[in-house]
C-alpha cells in the first residue's frame, strides 16, 4: 500500500502543480495532513523490520498499517482534488461529453487510458488535438466500468482532451490481439501460457527465431508454482481494439488469479497477479529467461546497480555483504552478454528479488532467473510479522518488454509508464476557463537521458510555486534545459 501511494504521488503532485498555477488553494486537505504523511513515510521504513523488540508483533503490525492508511488517504485526496479542479480549468463547448487524459511523466507517450463511464456504447471517441478518432473499448476493472482508449502522443506533464461522440466513427475496431490454443499475440509479441498463467514461451517478433523464455528449476516466467501448471479456468476477460486481457484462475501453490494483457501495436506485456489466500511460508514469482551469460541490473532507491561483485565490474562488496536478496524498486533488467538481447521487468508492488540460486553468502550470477519475493519471513519464524499479519489478498503487478542491448534510460521509462498510467477526468470548465481546450504541456526536458523524477508544489506551501526534481539516469554528466509554459 505504501509503495503504491509513493508511486501515485508522482501523478498527484504533477496534477497539483499544474492546478496551483491557476488556482491558489490547498488541495488534498490541509497542510497538517500533508505534513503527517511526510512524517509517516519516514517512520514506515525504519529499521526494526525484524519485529523482535519489546513491542508485541500484533501491536507493531497495527501501527504500521495505520501509517499506511494515513499515507494512502493523503495521496488519494490530493489526486482526487487536483483532478476535480483541473476539470473546471479546461473549457467545454457543445453537448458531447469530454474528458482529459493527463500524462504525469516528462516525455511524450502513447498508452491506454481508462475513463469511468456508464453511458451508451454506440459511440466513438475523437482526439480533439489530433482531429482524429482513436480506438476505444469498454472494460470492467475491480467492479468499475471504464471507457478505455488508446491515448496517442500525450504531451509531457500535460493532457489531451477527448470527446465522446455518437455513432461508429473511423477508428480501427479489430481486436488488439488474438488468443487461441493458449497462444496470445499481437503485432509485436507472441506468448504461450500455462493453465496457471505462467509464460512458457515469449518471442519478440523483431527477432522471431529467438526464444526468450526458459524453464529453470521447474519455474517459467511469472510462475508462482514451479513444476505445477494446473489451472482451474481460462477466459478472455476483455477483447477490443485497444487491449486484450486473458484471465487465469489457479490453485497451484496458492489460490491466485493472473491476468495477461497485450495492447495494440505495443511490445509491453502486462501481468496482474492476485493471490487470494493467506500464507505463512516464503513465496516468489519466478521469471526465467533463455540467456547464457545473464547480466542483471536493478533499480534501488535512487541508484541503478549491477548485480555482480566489484571484482567483476559490479556494485556488490566482496565481503561483509548479504547476497540473497537485492532491493527491487521500479525495474530489473536481464540481458544476455552473448547476443545483446534482454528483457526488462517492471515491478509495481513488490520490494525484493533473489538472483538465481543466490544465498546470503553466495551471489549466483550464472542463472538467468529473477525470483521476486511475494511474501514470507525470509529469516525464519523468529523474525518478522508471521503469516502476513492475516492478510488474504495480495495484488502484485509486473510488465515485460524485450529489447536489444541494455539501456537504463529505456528501462526506467518503460517501468515508469507501466506504473504511472494516464489519469483521466471529465471536462466541465466554462468557455472562459484558463487552460486550452484541446491539449497542454506544463514543461519539457531537453535531454532524454535526464528524467523528470518529480514536479510538485513547494514544501513551503502552494503559493510558493513548484519544484522540479530531475535524475540523470545515463552514465555520463549531462546538461538539460527545462522549458515551461
Amino acid at each position: 500500500l505504501v509503495r503504491r501511494a509513493v508511486e501515485k504521488l508522482r501523478s498527484a503532485d504533477a496534477l497539483a502543480s499544474l492546478v496551483i498555477l491557476h488556482y491558489f488553494a490547498a488541495l488534498g486537505g490541509c497542510d497538517t495532513a500533508r505534513d503527517q504523511a511526510f512524517m509517516d513515510l519516514g517512520l514506515y521504513w525504519e529499521h526494526d523490520w525484524t519485529a523482535d523488540g519489546p513491542v508485541k508483533r500484533p501491536a507493531r503490525a497495527a501501527w504500521q498499517e495505520g501509517l499506511a492508511d494515513n499515507i494512502t488517504q493523503y495521496v488519494d485526496a490530493l489526486q482526487r482534488d487536483a483532478v476535480a479542479r483541473l476539470s473546471t480549468l479546461i473549457p467545454r463547448t457543445g453537448n458531447p461529453p469530454r474528458f482529459f487524459a493527463f500524462n504525469p511523466l516528462g516525455w511524450t507517450r502513447t498508452d491506454a487510458a481508462d475513463f469511468g463511464y456508464d453511458g451508451p456504447e454506440d459511440i466513438h471517441v475523437h482526439d480533439l488535438a489530433a482531429a482524429t478518432d482513436t480506438p476505444h473499448q469498454f472494460v470492467t476493472v475491480s467492479g468499475v466500468n471504464y471507457l478505455r482508449i488508446l491515448a496517442r502522443e500525450l504531451p509531457s506533464v500535460g493532457y489531451k482532451v477527448f470527446e465522446v461522440r455518437p455513432g461508429a466513427g473511423e477508428a480501427p475496431r479489430d481486436a488488439a490481439a488474438t488468443f487461441a490454443e493458449r497462444t496470445l499475440e499481437n503485432t509485436r509479441i507472441k506468448l504461450v501460457l500455462d493453465g496457471d498463467g505462467a509464460i512458457t514461451s515469449m518471442v519478440d517478433k523483431r527477432n522471431p527465431t529467438v526464444e526468450l523464455a526458459a524453464t529453470i528449476g521447474g519455474a517459467k516466467i511469472n510462475d508462482l508454482a514451479p513444476d505445477d501448471a494446473g489451472g482451474r479456468s481460462i477466459a478472455i476477460e476483455h477483447s477490443g481494439p485497444v487491449s486484450v486481457t486473458v484471465r487465469f484462475t489457479s490453485d497451484a501453490a496458492l489460490t491466485h488469479v493472473t491476468r495477461v494483457t497485450l495492447y495494440r501495436d505495443s511490445d509491453r506485456v502486462d501481468l496482474r497477479n492476485e493471490i487470494t489466500e493467506n500464507f505463512s511460508n516464503v513465496r516468489h514469482w519466478a521469471f526465467s529467461f533463455n540467456f547464457v551469460s545473464p547480466d542483471v541490473h536493478t533499480e534501488e532507491l535512487g541508484a541503478i546497480i549491477r548485480l555482480k561483485k566489484k571484482s567483476r565490474d559490479g556494485h556488490y562488496a566482496e565481503r561483509n555483504a548479504r547476497y540473497d536478496y537485492a532491493t527491487l524498486n521500479h525495474f530489473a533488467d536481464v540481458s544476455d552478454g552473448t547476443n545483446s538481447l534482454g528483457v526488462t521487468l517492471s515491478n509495481w508492488d513488490c520490494a525484493f528479488v533473489r538472483l538465481g540460486h543466490s544465498t546470503a553468502t553466495a551471489l549466483d550470477t550464472a542463472t538467468a532467473q529473477l525470483n521476486v519475493l511475494a511474501g514470507g519471513q525470509v529469516d525464519g519464524p523468529k523474525l518478522g510479522i508471521p503469516a502476513q499479519n492475516g492478510a488474504a489478498h495480495f495484488l502484485q503487478r509486473f510488465a515485460l518488454r524485450a529489447h536489444r542491448g541494455y539501456d537504463p534510460v529505456a528501462a526506467m521509462r518503460f517501468a515508469l509508464e507501466h506504473q504511472n498510467p494516464p489519469v483521466t477526468g471529465a471536462v466541465s470548465g466554462k468557455s472562459a476557463a484558463q487552460l486550452p481546450a484541446n491539449s497542454y504541456s506544463l514543461l519539457t526536458v531537453s535531454d532524454p537521458g535526464v528524467l523528470l523524477w518529480a514536479v510538485k508544489p513547494a514544501e513551503e506551501g502552494f503559493k510558493h510555486g513548484i519544484i522540479a526534481r530531475l535524475w540523470n539516469v545515463s552514465d555520463a554528466p549531462a546538461k538539460a534545459t527545462l522549458t515551461l509554459q
